[in-house]
Parts: C-alpha cells; structure tokens; sequence
C-alpha cells in the first residue's frame, strides 16, 4: 500500500465530508477549453458550501487545501449561478493534473482540507474496494459516515457501517470476514520490477544499513565471473534485527516502521537511536531489493537495544542470539498466495558459533546471481557508489567498501582531483527564509595571466532572494491559469513563507571542453575529459545519501542543455559537476518516488528547481564575464572592438604601408570604404526585424493571454458590454502595435508622445497586475525625432519591459516608471528610470550581446537598443544615479536616449 493511498484512507475514515472522482480531459486542461479550476457536482455541494447557491447569483470563499506532498493550495470554492450557468468549482489549485488521475479531497474543517491524487490503477483500485465504490460512481461525496452513523455490532466484534440510512435492515443478515491475498507474486513485482538494476537494488539495501546506524557496510563480490558459483555479501555494523522486527517488520511489505502515518496522512520522522539519522526508508520495500540481485538470500543478523548514559551518550547492549533466515524466492511463483509459502528462521543462541561474535550487524548474501558480471558493470557500480554518498559525508560515521576481488577497479580514477582543476567554482546556500550566501572563484591552474575573481561576502549577492525568483514564480501559476487579479497577494503570501523544503546548498564546478581551454586547466586533458564523462551531472542528496536519478547520464532534470540551445552563454549538462545538499529532516515536501528515480512532481518541486534555475542564472553571468576575459587573453577574440572600428584600423594600415603603386593603393582603400558600407546596410537591414520580431512578440504573447479572459467575458449571460468592449480596445492595442511596426516608415519625423503612448499600450494589463505606476513628463507633445519610426517603439518597448522586470523582483508599496521627455535645441532626449534595484554590471557588459540577467532572457535587448542609437545619437547608462536629472525617487535603473544626430528639418 502506498503511503500517500494509506494516508488517503485514513484521512476518508477519520473526517465527516470527502469526496472522490477521476480528473476529466476538462480538469486536466486537455480538450482546450478555459473553464477554470476542478468541476465538483451539485450532489457534493456539502463539500464547500454549507447551503446551495442561489440561481441568478455567484458567490465564493477562501480555503487553503494541503496536499500529501506538504504543499497547500489557496484556493477558492466558486458557484457560478449568473446567466446559464449553474456548477461548483474549486480554482486556484496551483496543481496541473493529468486525465484519468484519480482526485480526493478531505473536508477537516470549514477552511481547511486534505487533498490526495492517485495516479496508480492499483493504489486507486484498493481505495474505491476500500469504501465499496464502483469506479464509475465516483465523482460524489465518499459514502462514508465514521460520526452521525451509528455502528451495528456482531458478535464477534467486527464494526458493520451502513452507507444508507433508507437500506431496509435484515434480520436474516449474515457478515463474513475476508482479506486482502496478495499473491507471491508481488514481492517479484516489489523487487525485480520495482528496481531499475543491480545498482540501485545494491543502493536500497546500502539506505537500509545506514537507517540502521551502520558505520560501516562491506560489499564483496566472490567468484564473480562464475554465474554458478559467484554471490555478493553486503554486511553492516548496524544494530541488527529483533525477533520482532524481523517478523513485523522485515517480513511485512510496506510497513510504515521508520516513518509512520500521523492522523493527517503525513510522515513522521523517528531518527535513529546512535547517530540521530533522519531515516532515508519510508516505503517498506528496499529490503526486497536482493529480488533483483539473485534468488537466493541468507541473512543472519544480530541484534542490540540502544541505551543512553547520564550524559545522554547511546550505549549499545547486546542480545544474547543471533538470527538466521534463507529464502529461496524462485518458490514465490504467481500461483502461490503468500500466506501459502511457510518461511522459517532460527533463533541462534549459542555464542560459539554467532557469525557476529563481539559487535551487532547485519549479514545478507546473495546467490544465484541474474546478471553476469564483467568489468565495466564493476567500475560503474563504483562510480555509483561513490556518489551515494554525499561529499559531505564523514567516512568515520559511514563508510562504504566495495570489494570484488580481482583487479576490475584497479586504477580507478579520483574525483577529487577533477574537481581541484575546475576554472569556474561556486558555493552557494539560500536559508529557508530565502537569504543567500554566494561564493564564486575563477582561477586557471595553467595560466595565472588570465587572472583570477573571486566573490565572497558580495552585497551584490549576499541578499535575500525572494523578490529575484518573484518573476519565475509569477510565470509559472500564470501558466497554471491562476486568476491574475489576485497574483501579486498569493506571490506576497509565498514570498512571507519560508521554503518549504528548507536549507540548501549548492557546490558546482564548471569546465569548457574545448582543446585550448583545457590545456590551460590541465596537463592531462584526456584524463580530465574521461572522468568528466563518468561524473558529470548534478546530484541531489538528502542528508548523507543521495537521491537518484538526478545526475546520472541522460537526466538533464535542469534543462540545462535546452538553454544553451537558446543561449549559447549557459553552459551544457556535461560541462559541470555538481552537489544539491537538502536537510532531511525539513525537506520532506520533496518525497521520493516509490520506483527511486527522483522526487514527485509537485508544487514544492517546481519551486524547488525554480530556486536552482536563480542560482545557475547568477553563476551563469559570473562565468560568461571570465570566459570572454579568458579568451580575450588567448586571442581568441579581438575583444570589445567594433566592426567600424575594425575597418577605420585596416584603412590606417594600408595609408601607412609603403605601397609604390598608388592605384594599387587607392583600390584597396575604395575597398576598405565598400565593406564598412556594405556592413553598415547589413546592420540597418538585419535591426528592422529584430526589432519588429521583439515588438510583435510581447503582444502576441499578451493577445495569447488575452483571448481566454475574452471567451469567459461572451460566455456570461447577458453579456457585460462594458467589460467586453474594453478587452476588444485592449485587443486593438495590441494588433495596432505589431502593425506599425510592420509597416515600413524610413527615417522621418516622428512624434515621441505618440510613440511612448504606442510603447505603453503594450503593457497596459502588466502594468496593471504589477501595480506599477508609469509618469510620463513631456513639456509640447508635438516634440519630434527624426528615425524610423518602428526603432523608436522598439527601444521604448525594451526599456520598458526591463523595468517592470525588475520591479517585479522587489517587494516596494510603490513601484513606479519614469519616462522624461526634454528638448534643446541641439537634441532630444527621452530618459526612463524607475525605482528597482538597479543594474548589478559594468556598462560595457550591459551592452553585451547575449548578457542578460534575466531568466529567460536571450541578451540583446541593449545591445539593440546600443546599436539603433548609434545611428540617431547615443545611449547613456546612469552609474551614478545622482548625475541624472530625476525626482530622488527614481534610485534604480536609468538610461537616456540621446537623440543629437542628423536631426536637423
């Protein structure tokens, strides 16, 4: 039984109100339709309202729903009775689910509720033949009543519930117990099927050692390359198995015995008596894991009670005897039941012939191997049980030695040694209260004139965070469908809640893989490049061990490939290894899969890999800063000069060259002129549809948003004018916009006041949902520059955008945009400032392209903008907010478009 089936049932039994159903293709989103939120039917109004709704009237509340997976959901119980509508719904989940998933919510109290999903058919099968219902008499209230419906007893003391008050009672009843068969077969299905490999299988009987306080495990392979003859030993030091443990725990499938079920359904935690480890076993199948090893096992074991001294010190006391146990799991065929298969121990107590003489510990061997070993099945099981272990770890605490007698992991290379050449170093922990602390080196063993940065104890970065992941949080429950009148308070109330899987810690090491990079890293490249193909990836551990699949080949959990798709500054998968320690004990949102290949996906976890994403995006910049400096110094790139520039420096050289032929000399100076000419076109042809492609795609993105709330608008009845005439307007924007800036204009006068208006309307739902105030100052709205008109909104739209970015990642009761129109006699000038947190880089890094700070973001929006004001006069960027002519209120980013050439009438 699966914990989350488990705590689903008791949490049915133990409240008045539940209800049950299978997600539709409507809940799930699939059929394309934009009703929001789950459909509960009128028979189940009880669940969220105390009395029906009234036709011709809407009406809602508040309540917060906490999923199995310790996340919560401030949602919002609708009834929809205006026009022709009449049903119930709950919106704002925060959870996408997928069709045929099995749904159940508990009503505990008027505004709070339990909230469990199924996706199993299994688990959802034994839940509906829990509480007899048919799978297609869902979608109601669960006919359970453990209060108002009193309980008939028999004789023999069983509980009988009537499920209908209007059943006509029986006085020829007869009531029969049953239970549950599992065939044999399921622990082949626990076992063989449920672990991936031999690997893994080792992994789980390795996490069972350590949840029994083992200092050491030894894992040996004997006669490993006879399939007949060979076996593998784990043994442990640990604190053994009781008689009771062994027989009520050890032998029962899915026992809740480390962690068990509280009365809400959740996990408790019950650390270890030695060493107070948080348990990694929750499930109560690891242990069958030597299924997938072999199909023999002998376990003996011996066991000791934990005492602790005055000082509160544990003490172990040994038992005085020793168990032995052999099961052969080829006799749990399909056609057996497993009560029908007798399995016998001994309870050894003679001291003379215990296995373990002096100490406690658990022996487990395994033969009749499935698989025949070789070398490199060796050297990888070595290099996952190198990672298993968190690079934390303290071996003196726990200790895995992996033996297989034969020179198959001679020469086995050492991480550590890789990770010391590493150019680019971070160490980064964000508290649960979102407050980082970021360290970063670059340093190249090779070649010290490339110079070294380091950061530590950088204002810029030691900050708290929360307002920085603002925006990818806002994206994703925008994405999920939730209500944008009330994002920024569910975005306020998230940020006010500490992380709900607590602590973290990051440690990466990065590399580039090109030959001339890795010789200033090392003197060995091959080896280098070898051991980073066994190694990389970036693992996740929870306390000492580590949670997998996360890091191993092929599991780009962070996309980082996709990104470097995007944008060639991020930095592939297997360029880097790297290290996520959680904290056991209050990261348990994050709950592994039954099959172990990483957590569940839910709330918690998203917002888990959002944290990571911020924090690669601030390692991202530091490092694409020292790579270019890096090439810079090999000559790999001529550094920041300019195309024009180039040519002005190839025109000097050929005037300076003693040439005799002067016609000769004078071509190739006619030549110089043409490619500066022909560059100069180039650039003008290829800005137009960078920058219509930039302006049209910020209102397609709007109109892809605004299309839904329109086809809610029609569907009320009788249909509000007021509301559907605005969003047409809105609508007409946003066409308005992408149609100026596909028509051609050229360079001719164009009115600023217009253009700023036109840049605006873009964001005018943005704006709104931000609450960001926009002031504009202009002295004549007849004020004019002369470019093509399309260049202008463009670099308004840029800047704009930025700033609301920005502002979206403060927490500020007034955020607000400037845009200052002035005008001399000799230029224009348009300056935007607003009161965000300002720019972090150097102006020439700002103008960079592809540098860009924001998630997502692919980095050409300034360069754009630099290079379309070189044509019409100069961008200016405030380093010194105080040298800008602006109300002191404006003390984040502030740029100024100078408009001073060929501007004459």
């Amino acid at each position: 039984m699966t914990d989350e089936l488990s705590g689903a049932i008791a949490a049915v039994k133990a409240n008045e109100y539940s209800f049950c159903k299978f997600i539709s293709a409507n809940d799930a989103g699939t059929t394309g339709a934009h009703q929001a939120g789950l459909y509960i039917p009128k028979n189940s109004q009880a669940l969220i309202f105390d009395t029906p709704g009234i036709k011709g009237q809407n009406k809602e509340r508040f309540a917060e729903i906490t999923w199995f997976d310790g996340t919560t959901s401030q949602c919002c119980f609708k009834y929809y009775g205006v026009g022709t509508r009449n049903e119930y719904r709950v919106t704002r989940l925060g959870k996408s689910f997928r069709e045929d998933e099995f749904i159940i919510i508990v009503k505990k109290r008027a505004d709070e509720y339990l909230g469990f999903i199924l996706s199993e058919e299994a688990a959802i099968d034994l839940f509906l033949k829990t509480f007899e219902i048919e799978s297609d008499d869902t979608n109601k209230l669960i006919p359970y009543f453990p209060v108002e419906v009193p309980a008939l007893a028999t004789a023999d003391n069983d509980v009988v519930v009537i499920l209908d008050e209007n059943i006509p009672e029986s006085n020829a009843s007869e009531t029969r117990n049953v239970n549950f068969r599992p065939k044999a077969h399921i622990l082949t299905l626990l076992g063989e099927e449920l672990i991936k490999d031999p690997v893994m299988a080792i992994y789980e009987l390795i996490k069972n050692s350590y949840d029994a306080d083992a200092q050491n495990v030894s894992v040996y392979f004997n006669n490993i390359t006879d399939k007949n003859t060979a076996s593998i030993i784990i043994k442990d030091s640990g604190i053994g198995m009781t008689e009771d443990i062994l027989e009520n725990v050890w032998l029962e499938p899915g026992t809740a015995f480390r962690k068990p079920l509280d009365a809400d359904g959740k996990r408790q935690i019950i650390r270890s008596p030695v060493f107070n480890r948080v348990p990694m076993g929750e499930k109560g199948v690891g242990r069958f894991a030597v299924h997938k090893l072999g199909s023999v096992i002998k376990l003996i074991s011996r066991p000791c009670i934990v005492k602790y001294d005055p000082e509160g010190k544990a003490v172990k006391e040994l038992l005085d005897y020793e168990i032995n146990l052999e099961i052969d799991w080829q006799s749990f065929t399909q056609s057996k039941y497993l009560s029908d298969i007798p399995i016998q121990y001994q309870k050894n107590t003679d001291p003379e012939s215990f296995y373990f003489k002096n100490e406690s510990g658990t022996y487990i061997k395994v033969s009749g191997l499935k698989e025949t070993w070789n070398r490199g099945m060796a050297r990888q099981l070595k290099r996952h049980t190198v990672s298993m272990v968190s690079p934390k770890n303290d071996p003196v605490k726990f200790n895995i030695d992996l033996n297989f007698n034969n020179n198959w992991l001679d020469k086995f290379p050492d991480i550590n040694e890789l990770l010391l050449q590493a150019p680019y170093k971070l160490t980064a922990i964000l508290d649960r209260n979102y407050n980082l602390t970021f360290e970063y080196e670059f340093k190249l063993a090779n070649n010290l004139a490339a110079g070294t940065h380091k950061i530590k104890d950088d204002k810029n970065y030691d900050v708290n965070v929360s307002g920085g992941i603002r925006p990818l949080l806002r994206n994703y429950y925008e994405n999920k469908g939730f209500d944008l009148d009330n994002l920024e308070t569910i975005l306020n109330e998230k940020a006010s809640q500490p992380l709900s899987f607590g602590e973290i810690m990051i440690e990466l090491y990065s590399y580039d893989l090109d030959a001339a990079s890795l010789k200033d890293v090392t003197y060995t490249p091959d080896i280098l490049k070898k051991t980073l193909k066994d190694q990389y990836g970036i693992k996740v551990f929870k306390g000492d061990l580590r949670v997998y699949d996360y890091g191993e080949p092929g599991n780009d959990w962070l996309g980082l490939d996709n990104k470097r798709v995007n944008n060639k500054e991020w930095f592939s998968n297997n360029q880097n290894i790297g290290f996520i320690y959680l904290d056991s004990e209050t990261s348990g949102s994050l709950i592994e899969k039954t099959n172990r290949e990483g957590f569940i996906s839910n709330e918690s976890f998203d917002y888990f890999r959002m944290v990571i994403e911020y924090i690669l995006t601030q390692f991202r910049i530091e490092r694409q800063k020292d790579r270019l400096k890096w090439m810079r110094s090999n000559k790999r790139e001529s550094g920041s000069t300019s195309f024009t520039e180039r040519v002005s420096n190839f025109v000097a050289l050929i005037n300076d060259a003693e040439i005799d032929d002067e016609n000769k000399k004078q071509k190739l100076l006619e030549e110089a002129s043409k490619i500066g000419s022909d560059y100069e076109k180039a650039q003008e042809t290829l800005l137009i549809p960078a920058g219509v492609g930039m302006t049209a795609s910020v209102a397609l993105h709007e109109i892809e948003k605004l299309v839904p709330r329109m086809e809610e608008t029609v569907d009320i009845v009788p249909v509000d004018q007021e509301r559907i005439r605005n969003q047409v307007i809105e609508l007409d924007d946003y066409v308005s916009g992408i149609l100026s800036v596909l028509k051609q204009a050229g360079t001719k006068p164009v009115n600023v006041s217009e253009s700023i208006n036109q840049a605006l309307s873009n964001y005018q739902l943005k704006l709104q949902v931000r609450r960001i105030t926009v002031t504009v100052e202009i002295p004549d709205t007849d004020i004019t520059v002369k470019c093509d008109k399309r260049y202008l909104v463009t670099v308004l739209m840029n800047l704009i955008d930025n700033s609301m970015y920005w502002l979206d990642t403060t927490y500020r009761e007034r955020k607000s945009i400037l845009i200052k129109v002035s005008k001399s006699e000799n230029a224009t000038s348009i300056i935007i400032a607003d009161n965000g947190p300002g720019f972090k880089d150097s102006i020439q890094e700002l103008v960079t392209p592809f540098f860009s700070r924001k998630e997502g973001g692919i980095g050409i929006g300034m360069y754009l903008i630099d290079t379309i004001m070189m044509k019409y006069g100069k961008l200016k960027i405030f380093t010194e907010n105080s040298e800008a002519e602006v109300d002191e209120l404006y003390t984040g980013a502030i740029v100024e478009l100078v408009f001073n050439k060929n501007q004459e009438d």
